[in-house]
C-alpha cells in the first residue's frame, strides 16, 4: 500500500470544501487544487493552505497524481473522467456520474477495461441512520420482506433545500434542477433499500420560482425545481420520492412502512428517526424505539472509502459507477413516462 496518495480535486466552488475537510481526515493523503478558472483554484489553495495548478490539464499530465476529485457541474463529468481512466488515474465524481445513461454505460464498459477505480458521490449511504434502515431491510430487494418489519408496501422518500447557492444549479444547459441536485439521492437510496425498478412514472416536475436572486443578483431560471416521482420495485414495494429547491430550512427523510411495523429516519437532527414495530421481532421490542446517533462527518466516511479502495484497488463498497448506471436508468424510466401536472 502507498505511503502517499495524491489527489487533485477539480473543480473549486461549494463543495470542494467539503471535500477537501474528507480528504483531510485520511492519513497519506496529499491534496491539489484545480480548476477551469485558475483564480478560484488560487483563492480556495491560499485559504486552505493547499498547492493548485493553473490549468486542469496540467492534473492528468503529472503522473505523481494517483487519483481525481470531480466537484465540477454534469456536464463536465464525462469528459473529465474519460481523462482520468486515459492517463490511468482513479477518479471520485460528484453526483450525477453523466448527464445521460448512455454516456454512463460507456464510462463503466470503459471502468472494466481500464485499471483504474471509480466512485460516484453519493453520501447518504454514508449516514449511521441509513445505514441502520439498510439492516433492517436487508432481505427486501430479494423477497419484498424484512426480518424486522414484515412484507414492506410503501416508502415515502423526501428531501427539499432551498437552493440559490449558484446560479448553475439552476440552469438545465448546466446540468442544474431538482432532480440532479436532490431527487438523485433518494433514487439512490430507494434502489439500495429495495432492489432494481419495474416501472416509474413522474408524476410532477414544475419549475414554481422561474426568478431567484443568487449571490445578490436577481436571476431568470429554467431548470426545475420541484419534482415527485413513484416507483414500483420489482419486490414489489411502491416507492414515492419527492424533491424540491423550494424548502427554507432543508428537509429529509426516508419512511418504510410494513406490515409488522415502520422505520422513519432522517439526517436532520430535528426530525424524529425510530423504528416501530406492532409485536417484538429479533430484538426489537414491542412499539417504539427512538434511534439516536452521534455526529458524523459524512464526507469523512465518504472520502475514506474512496482511498481506501483506491489503495486496496478494490470496488468502492457504496458508491459504484454501476450503481449510478442503474440509477440513471430510473431517470431515463421516469423522462419517458411522464404525466403532465
Amino acid at each position: 500500500m502507498p505511503s502517499e496518495t495524491q489527489v487533485a480535486i477539480i473543480g473549486c466552488g461549494k463543495q470542494a470544501p467539503k471535500h477537501i475537510s474528507g480528504l483531510r481526515s485520511v492519513p497519506g493523503v496529499r491534496i491539489i487544487l484545480a480548476d477551469a478558472c485558475p483564480q478560484f483554484a488560487r483563492a480556495l489553495a491560499e485559504k486552505e493552505g493547499l498547492p493548485w495548478v493553473d490549468r486542469v490539464e496540467d492534473v492528468f499530465s503529472d503522473l505523481n497524481i494517483d487519483a481525481v476529485d470531480i466537484c465540477t457541474p454534469t456536464p463536465t463529468h464525462f469528459e473529465l473522467i474519460k481523462s482520468a481512466m486515459r492517463t490511468g488515474k482513479d477518479f471520485f465524481c460528484e453526483k450525477p456520474l453523466c448527464e445521460s445513461t448512455e454516456a454512463a454505460r460507456q464510462v463503466a464498459a470503459e471502468l472494466r477495461q481500464s485499471n483504474s477505480v471509480g466512485m460516484v458521490g453519493y453520501v447518504y449511504r454514508f449516514a449511521p441512520v441509513f445505514e441502520m434502515g439498510k439492516q433492517l431491510l436487508e432481505g427486501v430487494p430479494k423477497t419484498g420482506i424484512s426480518d424486522v418489519l414484515g412484507p414492506i408496501w410503501l416508502a415515502i422518500l423526501r428531501i427539499g433545500g432551498r437552493g440559490s447557492h449558484q446560479l448553475w444549479k439552476h440552469l438545465r444547459a448546466t446540468g442544474g434542477g431538482a432532480a440532479n441536485e436532490m431527487l438523485v439521492h433518494m433514487l439512490d437510496l430507494a434502489l439500495w433499500y429495495f432492489g432494481p425498478v419495474r416501472s416509474a412514472q413522474l408524476l410532477g416536475k414544475k419549475l414554481l420560482r422561474p426568478s431567484r436572486e443568487i449571490q445578490g443578483k436577481l436571476e431568470e431560471v429554467d431548470a426545475e425545481d420541484y419534482i415527485l416521482a413513484e416507483l414500483q420495485m420489482k419486490s414489489g414495494v411502491t416507492v414515492v420520492c419527492q424533491a424540491d429547491l423550494l424548502t427554507p430550512a432543508f428537509t429529509q427523510f426516508v419512511e418504510v412502512q410494513g406490515g409488522n411495523g415502520t422505520f422513519m429516519g432522517s439526517i436532520d437532527p430535528a426530525m424524529p428517526s425510530f423504528v416501530f414495530c406492532n409485536r417484538e421481532v429479533d430484538g426489537w421490542k414491542q412499539g417504539r424505539t427512538d434511534l439516536h446517533f452521534g455526529r458524523v462527518n459524512l464526507f469523512e466516511a465518504q472520502m475514506s472509502s474512496f482511498i481506501h479502495a483506491v489503495q486496496t484497488r478494490s470496488e468502492p463498497a457504496c458508491g459504484s459507477v454501476n450503481d449510478s448506471v442503474r440509477l440513471l436508468e430510473t431517470i431515463e424510466m421516469l423522462q419517458e413516462n411522464s404525466v403532465r401536472a
